[in-house]
């Protein structure tokens, strides 16, 4: 028996096929995760709900990392500017965290009373 050999078109068309593969993969992730967001939402999970949805946040972008900015083979110098970016990303997140850590009434402890609730429900 012989071994069947295929065109070169073929393998082009094999990359190609991969490719879309790929990006609807990370479509289905995306939108997944998107959906597990949404639903940690309403389920009232308290101060976890922060937590768990940086979670999914970090989930989405490994995600992207991996699959659209190809850092899943061996270190390349795109490494370098992935973990930069994550670095300033980091950087971001922090000094946000640190401006609403330091404000007065943060984190709120009930949000169904007090004096703007009251008068929003009030009329102006």
């Amino acid at each position: 028996m012989s071994v069947k050999q295929f065109p070169q078109s073929n393998c082009a068309d094999a990359k190609l096929l991969r490719s879309y593969v790929t990006f609807v993969v990370a479509w289905a992730i995306m939108l997944a995760l998107a959906g597990v967001s949404l639903l940690t939402a309403f389920l009232g999970l308290g101060v976890w709900a922060p937590v768990v949805q940086f979670g999914i946040a970090a989930i989405q972008v490994s995600a992207l990392f991996i699959l659209f900015m190809r850092l899943k083979g061996p270190p390349s110098p795109t490494w370098v500017f992935a973990i930069t970016g994550f670095l300033w990303l980091s950087f971001l997140y922090g000094l946000s965290m640190t401006d609403y850590s330091n404000r007065r009434g943060w984190p709120p402890t009930n949000t169904t009373s007090g004096p703007g609730f009251q008068a929003h429900q009030n009329g102006p």
